[in-house]
């Protein structure tokens, strides 16, 4: 099987609360589950950025899907290419809520995030979203005291 991997930023209709976040990740964790898909998705302040992986037909599916949820607009496509190996392999959807961050310093993925919405060249909407991937990437490896089918860092 050839991995896929699909990042995308877009902007909330409605600020969300921690209820709705949490719902979200309960039902993608259950659907992404029968589809062997993983990632991360990151929510800050109406803007969420999002990590789908694994096989191409499944990611563009579910990508398909997102992009009829009314809970959001502005849904832009970043990078979407093949992959060696997963990067969230553990995580049916892992969960940062970057509005109840309090313990470290997001300012600079906080700017990040918002720039994806306002940077107009592909590439540079690339080396943004792979900066915030490797952020993650390091968030994840410091977490360890909850489990990786339904993580969250608060």
């Amino acid at each position: 099987m050839k991995l896929y991997q699909l990042i995308y930023v877009s902007k909330s209709v409605v600020p969300m609360s921690k209820e709705g976040l949490n719902e979200i990740l309960g039902v993608a964790c259950r659907n992404n589950a029968t589809q062997e898909i993983t990632g991360v998705l990151v929510y800050d302040r109406g803007h969420f950025f999002q990590v789908l992986e694994g096989e191409r037909d499944d990611v563009e599916s579910v990508f398909s899907k997102i992009q009829k949820d009314n809970r959001h607009y502005q849904i832009n496509r970043i990078i979407s290419d093949t992959i060696k190996k997963r990067f969230f392999p553990n995580w049916n959807m892992g969960l940062y809520n970057m509005d109840d961050c309090k313990k470290i310093d997001f300012y600079k993925l906080k700017r990040c995030m918002t720039s994806l919405h306002e940077k107009t060249t592909v590439s540079e909407k690339r080396a943004l979203a792979k900066y915030a991937l490797r952020l993650f990437m390091e968030l994840k490896k410091h977490r360890t005291d909850q489990s990786e089918d339904q993580i969250q860092l608060d």
